[in-house]
């Protein structure tokens, strides 16, 4: 039998007799071993089932005292982390696919095309998203905005932008049709825990902000020539931006591209601003109310503070922006 094939039939098993297949501090072969590419040429690697700490795990004032350094005084607003705790043990106790990278424009276009799709920012009534205006220069909603045209220029290799959740789920629903496979949006628990890929610190390259610039597209030297008030940026320059185009960065342990930076990524979980209320320790679902969705990872617009792996954040279904976009999971 191809050891492929065995491996996935032995993480079969195990799930299904409720047995843990590896920890957080032992990837395994979840660090990109176990890969395989879709119908629409997305490389999904297998994430082994394990345990991992959830939240932040510096006490709000260490951490604001750690950027305020960084950025001056007083930059973090009190209140800022509220929302990433309080830290706690999580199981995930199924394997499952995640995408490699963010689904990319040319992905998405086959979506469209065949399902002939609208998405929220091509609908009638408020039509647009908020996005870069080359003309004014200024950050604001724009009717001319969507995943086709977001203000800069994108090839198919770049992540898709201007999204909203709904447009995520649709994309997720009808690949399932496509495969007769399950796909959806990852649960808040399983991004993170992917995210950090056995890590405990800020981010799966460590503490130190700059070493964001090696793994993720965040804001950097490059945004800053371009954005010059900008004030929160990597003291790195790697030449793009806006988005770049997936994978342009090393992946973490678990072999996957762009968890920091480059586009906020839609979760399937509702978001409670105030924080964690981990009633669930297994595959947490997340809320079973609320307005907002959760978006993990930050992006191409966003400082180091925005794009921690405990970092957190909230948008209504329908909100779009050419700084959101998604990445999927598929059921083992």
């Amino acid at each position: 039998m191809d050891r492929r094939v065995w491996w996935i039939a032995f993480l079969t098993w195990m799930a299904l007799n409720g047995l843990r297949v590896t920890t957080a501090a032992e990837p395994g072969p979840a660090g990109g071993a176990a890969q395989v590419t879709n119908s629409v040429g997305m490389k999904l690697v297998l994430i082994s089932s394990g345990a991992f700490l959830m939240g932040n795990g510096e006490s709000a004032e260490d951490a604001a005292a750690a950027f305020n350094k960084i950025y001056g005084a007083d930059f973090v607003k009190p209140g800022f982390f509220k929302d990433e705790y309080p830290q706690h043990r999580v199981r995930i106790t199924r394997p499952f696919y995640l995408g490699a990278c963010h689904v990319t424009r040319g992905q998405f276009r086959k979506f469209v095309e065949d399902a002939e799709y609208t998405t929220d920012a091509e609908k009638g009534g408020k039509p647009g998203a908020l996005g870069w205006n080359p003309e004014t220069k200024k950050l604001g909603f724009n009717e001319n905005f969507s995943w086709r045209s977001s203000g800069f220029e994108q090839t198919d290799d770049h992540p898709v932008i201007d999204v909203s959740w709904n447009d995520a789920v649709a994309f997720c629903k009808w690949l399932s049709r496509k495969e007769d496979k399950t796909y959806r949006l990852p649960t808040e628990a399983e991004w993170e825990y992917a995210c950090r890929a056995g890590t405990t610190t800020r981010y799966f390259s460590g503490d130190d902000p700059q070493t964001l610039a090696e793994v993720g597209n965040v804001a950097d030297a490059s945004f800053k020539a371009r954005f010059p008030g900008s004030r929160y940026t990597l003291k790195a320059k790697d030449g793009f931006i806006f988005t770049a185009p997936v994978a342009s960065f090393k992946p973490n342990a678990f072999g996957l591209y762009d968890m920091h930076g480059n586009a906020w990524q839609w979760c399937s979980d509702r978001y409670d601003p105030k924080g964690y209320t981990p009633a669930a320790k297994d595959d947490p679902p997340g809320p079973i109310s609320g307005d907002l969705r959760v978006l993990r990872g930050g992006s191409w617009v966003d400082g180091p503070i925005y794009t921690r792996s405990a970092k957190r954040s909230g948008l209504t279904p329908g909100n779009r922006s050419d700084f959101t976009g998604f990445r999927v999971a598929r059921a083992l």
